[in-house]
C-alpha cells in the first residue's frame, strides 16, 4: 500500500515553511529586519506559532534559509539577464551593477538581507557563500562575450569583484537607504578598477555558436 499519510504531512509541512518564508520576505518589505519576529511572522502567514517553531527555532533561522534562496534567485538572473552584445567587457561590469541596482531597488528583502546595516554576522558569513557562487556565474556570463585568459586564481578574482560592488551597495544603503545613481557608477569604477589589475582593456570577442 503507498504511504499516502505520510506524503500529505511532507506536502502541508513543505507548504507551512514555504508560506513562513513567503511571510517574512513580504514582512521585510514593510518592517526592518530586526523588530520581526518568529512569531510575527508565523501570525501573518497565517500558521500556529507552535507549528513555525517545528520548522525554525527563531527568526534567524528563517532569514537563513532566505538568504540562500535569494541567493539562488540572483544566480539565475544573472545568468538570463546580460544578453549583450558588448563591445568590452567593461560593458559586463557595469551591466552586472545596474542588474544588482535593480534587484535591491525592487527586493526589499534582499536589500535588507545582502546589503542592509542590520544584518547580523552570521548571515553576511551565508551570503559570502552566495557571493562565490554569484562570481562563478558573472565568470561564465563574462566568458559568454569575451576570451578570457588563463588566470591563476580566475574564480576567485571573479568573486572579489562581486564582494567590491556589494561593498559600495551597503555604503549607499547604509548611507542612503538605498543604491543611488552615483554609488552605482562608484560600484562600476570600483569593480572595473580591480579587474583591470588582471585583465586587458580589450579581451577578443567570442564568435557566436
Amino acid at each position: 500500500m503507498p504511504r499516502t499519510g505520510k506524503r500529505s504531512t511532507q506536502g502541508r509541512g513543505r507548504a507551512r515553511r514555504a508560506a513562513l518564508l513567503s511571510a517574512a520576505r513580504e514582512m521585510l518589505g514593510r518592517h526592518e529586519l530586526d523588530s520581526i519576529s518568529l512569531g510575527d511572522v508565523a501570525e501573518h502567514a497565517g500558521i500556529p506559532k507552535g507549528s513555525a517553531y517545528y520548522f525554525y527555532k527563531d527568526i534567524h533561522e528563517i532569514y537563513m534559509e532566505l538568504v540562500e534562496l535569494i541567493g539562488l534567485e540572483l544566480q539565475d538572473l544573472l545568468a538570463k539577464s546580460l544578453d549583450g552584445p558588448y563591445e568590452t567587457w567593461m560593458d559586463v561590469v557595469a551591466d552586472c551593477v545596474e542588474l544588482g541596482r535593480t534587484v535591491y531597488a525592487t527586493d526589499p528583502a534582499a536589500r535588507q538581507l545582502l546589503v542592509g546595516p542590520k544584518t547580523p554576522p552570521e548571515i553576511k558569513r551565508a551570503d559570502r557563500r552566495n557571493d562565490l557562487e554569484l562570481g562563478n556565474a558573472f565568470e561564465r556570463q563574462m566568458g559568454r562575450f569575451f576570451e578570457l585568459p588563463d588566470l591563476p586564481g580566475r574564480s576567485e578574482i571573479f568573486f572579489r569583484t562581486i564582494e567590491i560592488m556589494d561593498l559600495m551597495f551597503c555604503l549607499s544603503v547604509m548611507d542612503h537607504g538605498e543604491i543611488t545613481a552615483a554609488m552605482a557608477e562608484e560600484a562600476k569604477r570600483a569593480a572595473t578598477a580591480y579587474l583591470s589589475l588582471y585583465l586587458p582593456p580589450y579581451l577578443p570577442k567570442k564568435k557566436p555558436e
